[in-house]
């Protein structure tokens, strides 16, 4: 049993030796769309502040794992007086709950990634906004890219390109469509988020889950690099 228990546990880490940390930040060219279709009007509010972090093996996904964070404080509508009542305690309440977010936990519908070609998968996570959490499924298509002379005209390393879109209710998350707005605004908000991130500063010579895995930004939502922590230590590459 001891022998076979460190087998797993070799496999494990195996696996995480060999993935790689792609991060996505302080680009405005990657964004999170939230559009909505009701009967009245047409809304589409956008988001070009995203950060994102996924610790990916482009040959094995079984184990993948990363984080999407958009800041809704700054999300843009076209009117500002809309935008002022979106951010309002009545509705989103950024005040309290400036961040949606995004935990995935694995990835169905392909087993790795060719260099330059599309791929269509399915990821399986948890999906966070006005303080509520739930389990979601998204559509997504990635395409990974091997470093070469065309990438590095968009930046430096292997790059990973995400696409995916999703559905959410707003009751679903404690959001409640105030009287004024019935007809103007759907209950079923359609969210699309499209970003690269590059695995470049992210390597460090034994520590597979990048440069810093154990910023303290990270203490407070887990590391998405490993969600175990020993006593508040950081231990990218314990499978336990």
């Amino acid at each position: 049993m001891k022998t076979l228990k460190t087998i797993a546990v070799l496999f494990l880490l195996a696996l995480t030796l060999n993935a790689q940390t792609f991060k996505a930040s302080g680009d405005s060219r990657n964004q999170a769309t939230f559009e909505s279709n009701a009967p009245l009007e047409d809304i589409v509010g956008v988001s070009s502040e995203l950060e994102a972090v996924a610790m990916i093996n482009p040959t094995d996904l079984s184990h993948a794992m990363g984080k999407v964070s958009v800041n809704l404080v700054v999300l843009k509508t076209g009117i500002d007086l809309r935008d002022e009542h979106l951010r309002s305690e009545m509705w989103l309440n950024t005040a309290k709950f400036p961040k949606a977010e995004f935990k995935l936990k694995s990835i169905s519908g392909a087993k790795s990634l060719a260099d330059s070609k599309p791929t269509n998968v399915k990821l399986h996570g948890e999906f966070t906004v006005h303080g509520v959490t739930k389990n979601l499924v998204a559509d997504a298509q990635l395409i990974y890219f091997k470093e070469s002379a065309k990438t590095k005209g968009r930046m430096k390393g292997n790059l990973l390109k995400v696409k995916t879109n999703f559905e959410v209710k707003l009751g679903d998350y404690g959001v409640m469509i105030p009287d004024m707005v019935v007809g103007k605004l759907d209950e079923n908000i359609k969210v699309s988020v499209a970003f690269i991130a590059t695995d470049a500063g992210s390597k460090m010579e034994g520590n597979p889950c990048g440069a810093n895995p154990c910023n303290p930004d990270m203490h407070k939502d887990g590391n998405p690099c490993s969600p175990k922590m020993d006593k508040g230590v950081c231990n990218p590459c314990s499978p336990k």
